[in-house]
């Protein structure tokens, strides 16, 4: 018989994925989530492919009450080129156990 506790199950945070083309409205419905969602703190990952991050400025803007952590990835997309960036970048917000995480990658991605 062991005496100490069983360790717990890993905590699993919902996560979803905002896709569409350029100007389709993904950083739009980001805001519109920030600023409507009652749930705790949510992790926002944004992905520029260009060098200046305008979306992830927005979404910054409209977690200014604390309640988003945002982190943007730019120069390159998440899912090819900058792909070990995103994995560290994910482990990083998910440490601060959000309960929820966004993830908008580029509108320009492959």
């Amino acid at each position: 018989m062991s005496h100490f506790p069983a360790p717990a199950a890993p905590r699993r945070t919902p996560c979803n994925i905002i896709t569409g083309p350029l100007g389709a409205g993904k950083s739009s419905a980001i805001v519109n989530l920030l600023a409507n969602h009652s749930d705790g703190n949510w992790a926002v990952l944004v992905n520029e492919i260009g060098d200046v991050g305008i979306d992830g400025a927005i979404a910054k803007s409209s977690g200014a009450d604390g309640s988003a952590m945002v982190a943007e990835i730019a120069g390159g997309c998440i899912c090819c080129a900058n792909g070990v960036a995103a994995t560290v970048t994910i482990t990083r917000l998910l440490r601060r156990k959000p309960s929820r995480l966004l993830i908008e990658p580029s509108g320009l991605g492959h």
